[in-house]
């Protein structure tokens, strides 16, 4: 596999060092064309060449090769993991500051920009960032874009700069035009794997996107319902309500009880309505709400560490929490108070006896 990236790298190597694909080739006593050929991966250089390219840019064959990739990448995922644990605890300064680091270590890491880039432009508690480190974080997707072939790290990329124009520089219209430049849901792999292709991978690929498209609309009904610069007043509480226990029911009709990471989103819902409940002054309804808050929140820090959904529409769909996508060492329990308990609107609770044994069950899994 190693050959595959000879081509990135000498694309990375010759840009760092502001040296055009004329002038290196000259060097080689190649064609131009021949440069680019292997910069977009086409073909490769001759085995005698690679010596020549790797003492024009100061570097070891190893690195030319990238045969220290592995190490890299292991490097790369512990800084990531570092920084995710840190903006979880909302120790977004010390993040900010390791991914520094990380990019002042590894700079050809496109991930670790990117990381880089969302937590210059994070929102933090004491607001929004400073205006300094959004122009770098858009500078940084930019390079990214500029630079990067990988369609997967690319398209998360054009989502962040697409939320730094929208949140942060208010740049609607530009926002638009990034989002414009994405995939269309009908070309996702997700969706030409499951309707394209056949067999075991078709079968597989179509319950996982059965769980995927349940949490999406679950997010978009979260929104549209309580995120106040998508929801705005097209909605009653009443109707917030409603919405929010439609989402509930939807993921009750796919896991079929059997909800593992996505006991996640049922506590956050809970959480929702338990609130969308006090403003209508329904201190029971909001009281079985919180209950049903700590019962999720608890049985997500409690599940395994891999397991099979038992649910008939996801029972080849395994899960795994392992797999890099969930922060460790911050429990949802955790979370959950430390974000939510100080707020006014759980005044009128704080004394109930069931609102006091809710959060004392949670307070053992901080």
């Amino acid at each position: 596999m190693t050959e595959i990236k000879i081509g990135v790298k000498i694309r990375l190597l010759r840009k760092k060092n502001d040296i055009t694909q004329e002038k290196l080739a000259e060097h080689l006593g190649v064609t131009p064309q021949a440069v680019s050929r292997w910069e977009s991966e086409i073909c490769y250089p001759d085995i005698e060449t690679l010596p020549l390219i790797a003492d024009y840019f100061g570097v070891g064959m190893d690195e030319l090769l990238c045969y220290d990739s592995a190490q890299k990448e292991a490097k790369v995922k512990d800084y990531l993991d570092n920084a995710n644990y840190l903006v979880e605890s909302d120790r977004l300064s010390d993040a900010l500051s390791l991914l520094r680091e990380a990019y002042a270590e590894i700079p050809s890491s496109f991930n670790i920009q990117l990381e880089l880039a969302k937590t210059l432009s994070a929102i933090n508690a004491k607001g929004r960032p400073k205006k300094s480190d959004i122009l770098e974080a858009v500078s940084l997707c930019n390079h990214i874009l500029d630079d990067c072939t990988d369609d997967r790290l690319r398209d998360e990329t054009k989502k962040t700069l697409c939320d730094i124009y929208s949140h942060q520089l208010s740049n609607d219209s530009l926002a638009l035009d990034i989002a414009e430049r994405l995939h269309s849901m009908s070309y996702s792999k997700e969706i030409v794997k499951a309707t394209v292709l056949t067999g075991n991978i078709a079968f597989t690929q179509a319950q996982t996107n059965i769980m995927e498209f349940a949490d999406n609309m679950w997010w978009h009904m979260y929104n549209i319902a309580c995120v106040p610069d998508i929801s705005e007043d097209n909605y009653s509480i009443a109707q917030k309500i409603e919405i929010m226990k439609k989402g509930i029911e939807l993921f009750r009709l796919v896991f079929d009880g059997d909800y593992l990471y996505y006991h996640d989103r049922l506590a956050n819902s809970y959480r929702q309505l338990a609130m969308l409940y006090l403003l209508e002054e329904k201190k029971d309804k909001a009281l079985d709400c919180v209950e049903k808050m700590a019962e999720h929140a608890i049985a997500y820090d409690k599940r395994p560490d891999r397991a099979t959904y038992s649910s008939v529409l996801l029972n080849k769909v395994e899960y795994n929490k392992n797999s890099g996508n969930e922060a460790e060492g911050i429990t949802l329990c955790s979370k959950l108070m430390r974000g939510n308990f100080s707020n006014r609107i759980w005044a009128p609770l704080k004394a109930e006896p069931r609102f006091v044994t809710a959060v004392k069950s949670m307070s053992a899994y901080m």
